[in-house]
């Protein structure tokens, strides 16, 4: 008995140290486990692809599905545009386009954006193609009837599975939103609804983009699209949120490291509604041929100088995009604005 007793007594012990452990540290590995996992089900992909120019070739659109994002953001010009490779296809044109990609695999949606900036709106818009004729000066805020009549007649014609799934309204450098005088004279909680509400397709949901900074809650729209660039301001010392951003070993952590105070201020701005994106657009210059940056860029080139041209590849832009979701879950839907000068590089 006493040997029994010997043997038995250490595996017991062993028993009572196994089962302590697995009470409390099983839940925590387990938990880890359940985190890892829930990490790994985010994809590193790139949810919107937004196009500059109506550029709708058949190597964009190609190069579209081999992405295949959530949405694609149709660049969409008034029907008294001239025709050119840059501003935009007949109607007939985008059919094409839009048939050409959901034939060769795109599952996702077509998002419209209007081209709504002033400077298009009188030999573009404003009674062209029996669109209405309302008169920028004395009722700029209705212009934005103009957008939405057109619209609705393309998305009646539109087959059904071409059909917009979204309709994007911008409000800066809009007639409907900024008199001639540069007055802002929309309230955005009062335009959205009425918007809304002349769309014809009660399935169609309604968006708006801007700066990042904005409180687009209170908008009533259903999706925010955040311009993540001209952030300088934030620190015009940067080095990192200002000037060129030419990859490097390091660049992609310090770039996270800088975006974590704006982003930490932008709480609100979080979930399936709001779409972070960045730019591929080449540098501009202004009317004085000053070059404007509008960092942070992934597309710069300044003319025909090689030693200035600092375009990410597809590679060194997904681990950026992988590094911003991983750090900002709550806020990780991410998209490229200027598409159309990304992909002859990727």
């Amino acid at each position: 008995m006493s040997d029994n007793n010997e043997v038995t007594l250490p595996k017991i012990l062993i028993l009572l140290v196994i089962t302590v452990l697995c009470i409390f540290l099983l839940p925590t590995c387990s938990q880890e486990i359940e985190n890892k996992k829930e990490l790994n089900k985010t994809p590193n992909k790139v949810n919107v692809l937004w196009e500059n120019r109506s550029l709708h070739s058949n190597q964009l659109a190609d190069s579209i599905v081999s992405i295949n994002p959530d949405k694609f953001v149709v660049n969409l010009e008034g029907p008294g545009s001239a025709y050119s490779p840059s501003t935009g296809p007949t109607y007939n044109d985008l059919v094409v386009f839009l048939q050409r990609m959901v034939d060769n695999g795109y599952t996702g949606k077509f998002v419209c954006r209007l081209e709504t900036s002033k400077g298009d709106y009188e030999s573009d818009w404003k009674g062209k193609g029996g669109l209405p004729s309302i008169n920028e000066d004395s009722i700029p805020q209705d212009t934005w009837l103009v957008y939405v009549d057109y619209f609705n007649r393309i998305q009646d014609s539109l087959p059904f599975k071409l059909k917009f799934s979204e309709v994007m309204f911008e409000i800066e450098n809009s007639w409907y939103c900024y008199d001639n005088t540069g007055k802002k004279i929309c309230s955005e909680h009062i335009m959205f609804p009425l918007i809304r509400k002349a769309i014809k397709d009660s399935n169609v949901s309604l968006s708006t983009t801007s700066d990042w900074t904005i409180g687009w809650t209170y908008w009533e729209v259903d999706y925010y699209y955040a311009q993540m660039y001209d952030m300088c301001y934030i620190d015009t010392t940067s080095t990192i949120l200002c000037g060129h951003n030419k990859y490097n070993p390091t660049i992609v952590s310090e770039l996270i490291n800088s975006l974590k105070q704006p982003m930490d201020k932008q709480k609100f701005m979080k979930g399936d509604s709001v779409y972070f994106i960045f730019t591929y657009s080449p540098i501009d210059t202004n009317k004085y041929g000053k070059i404007v940056s509008h960092s942070p860029m992934f597309g710069e080139m300044v003319g025909k100088d090689t030693s200035k041209q600092y375009v990410w590849t597809r590679k060194e832009f997904m681990e950026f995009n992988k590094m911003f979701k991983d750090t900002f879950p709550n806020q990780s839907n991410t998209g490229i604005w200027s598409y159309d000068d990304v992909y002859k590089n990727w």
